[in-house]
């Protein structure tokens, strides 16, 4: 015979679905930036690998495209994410170059979840490669890029530059440049919001190459919510299920 607690419990577990949900063994706290072209990736990667492990993700969203500039004016990279550090395990949506992590002082990064860079964007012109390109076309870049790096005394003439990516992106669809140089997260977010026919291909050039991850102190390399992300994401990127959760972007290789 079951007793009336036993009965109770019983029909608590069938009313929430027909078995026990286990609890989770931890949790990862991750801060999100709203204003990251790729938020719901980092969103989605951030909620998929913590729930891999048996651990449940908390979001602390902030938005840096609302918040007063002179809070953060007084504090350089290294101090800004220090401080972020102390809030969230992860810092979700750190870009850093495929073949060379240059990383704040003090901070480490995780496995990289996904793959991305610039790319040549044009408007009606075939794309070729940048140094047949540098010979005929005007390109844009954003100055203080690595696009803006690539030109020489020989192909200088062909270079416009330009302060920001919307204005890059103007001047391609008014005809001002044939091709754009420009940063693939911010032009996927764009063509999200404003559809527009265009050919896209990667840049393969040197620095090109990006991936996305997430920064914490270095002192927590051996801690839970670290570890716990790194074989979350790595288990995901082994059945494949990583792949759908960073579309349009590829899945970076990852070396544990």
């Amino acid at each position: 015979m079951f007793s009336k607690s036993s009965l109770s419990a019983l029909f608590g577990a069938v009313c929430l679905g027909g078995a026990a949900q286990a609890a989770p063994v931890g949790t990862i706290k991750f801060c999100l930036d709203r204003a990251d072209p790729m938020f719901n990736v980092a969103e989605a990667v951030a909620n998929a690998a913590a729930a891999q492990q048996g651990m449940a993700a908390v979001l602390v969203l902030r938005d840096s495209s609302k918040d007063d500039q002179d809070s953060d004016s007084a504090f350089g990279q290294n101090k800004f994410f220090a401080k972020l550090s102390k809030t969230c395990d992860l810092i979700m949506g750190f870009p850093v170059e495929a073949a060379y992590l240059n990383l704040p002082d003090g901070m480490a990064a995780t496995l990289p979840y996904a793959a991305t860079g610039f790319v040549t964007a044009t408007t009606d012109t075939k794309i070729a490669s940048f140094p047949a390109m540098a010979r005929t076309a005007k390109l844009g870049v954003v100055t203080l890029t690595v696009t803006s790096t690539y030109f020489t005394e020989a192909d200088m003439s062909h270079e416009i530059v330009y302060y920001s990516n919307d204005e890059l992106y103007g001047a391609l669809l008014d005809g001002e440049v044939n091709a754009a140089l420009i940063w693939q997260p911010w032009l996927d977010r764009e063509l999200a919001a404003h559809p527009q026919k265009l050919h896209v291909a990667a840049l393969e050039m040197p620095h090109a190459a990006w991936n996305m991850v997430a920064l914490y102190p270095q002192s927590e390399s051996q801690g839970p919510a670290v570890r716990g992300f790194n074989a979350g994401l790595a288990a995901l990127s082994a059945d494949g299920k990583l792949e759908a959760l960073v579309q349009p972007y590829g899945v970076p290789k990852l070396n544990q």
